[in-house]
């Protein structure tokens, strides 16, 4: 199948070793069907960590590419090394692709990997996402790893894909910010539920946190902003479509590779 050029992404996924880069690529290309089983990095079957050495040392030593058909789009994945010894590698990447996901694995916080990574695309100004990853995993906070990414790198990071949590802090599922829609994987699909009431909150205030980021795009925002004035969704929509491509908003997705939470939402925003 061709593509025209308007329909074809190329990404490279960049981040701290062991951030789940390969693990995330891996669910990407299983969701839309370009594998029919999942592999695993810590059983060496994953498409993208195919050398030998890789499979040895259970870490990416070079970049891999594994492109994807979804929705009409052509998606080039990058998946690029983690550790240090191997940036030629990412740079290599980063010439040929139009923007970056930025894995930040919901344990870690901001991480060295994800300082780098940073860096990289603000040299370049490069349009990025972060994916706060392994949010299913014990240990793991995706609010203190959010908020330490909006303390670390401003209002720009806007959330657009949070985590639904029970009384235990687990993940039962996921809600959509700009939409204020709930979800919740069956039989390995994205379902749409009913928001829960306890979590009406939750996602207010994270809708405010996204509508404080499109704000600090123009002096006409920022105005009606305080003026109390309430964005529409196709506003937002439009603000964040324009500005993620100029690198002043950068929207925060999160998810779980290994139980495909999240996945469909992050091939969504990167189409």
């Amino acid at each position: 199948m061709s593509y025209s050029v308007q329909n074809i992404r190329n990404v490279c996924l960049l981040g701290h070793s062991g951030s789940g880069k390969t693990s995330l690529a891996e669910s990407l290309l299983f969701m839309t069907g370009a594998i029919d089983r999942m592999g695993r990095v810590a059983d060496g079957n994953t498409v993208c960590d195919y050398d030998p050495e890789e499979v040895k040392r259970q870490i990416s030593l070079s970049t891999a590419v594994a492109p994807i058909d979804y929705k009409g789009c052509r998606i080039n994945v990058l998946d690029t090394p983690g550790a240090f010894d191997f940036s030629g590698e990412v740079m290599e990447a980063l010439r040929a692709a139009d923007a970056a996901i930025i894995v930040a694995s919901a344990k870690d916080g901001v991480s060295v990997g994800v300082e780098k990574a940073w860096k990289y695309c603000e040299e370049r100004n490069m349009p990025r996402f972060i994916y706060i990853s392994k949010i299913d995993e014990d240990h793991s906070d995706y609010n203190a790893t959010f908020d330490a990414l909006r303390e670390r790198f401003g209002n720009k990071i806007a959330p657009v894909v949070v985590p639904t949590l029970d009384e235990n802090k687990k993940v039962t599922g996921l809600m959509d910010i700009l939409n204020k829609r709930a979800y919740e994987m069956q039989d390995g699909k994205r379902v749409e539920i009913e928001l829960p009431e306890d979590k009406v909150a939750v996602i207010n205030e994270f809708n405010d946190a996204l509508k404080e980021s499109v704000a600090e795009t123009s002096e006409e925002f920022m105005d009606r902003y305080f003026e109390g004035d309430e964005f529409s969704v196709t506003e937002v929509s439009a603000a964040l479509a324009a500005n993620v491509q100029d690198a002043s908003i950068v929207p925060v997705c999160m998810g779980s590779p290994i139980n495909l939470r999240g996945v469909s939402n992050l091939l969504d925003d990167i189409c």
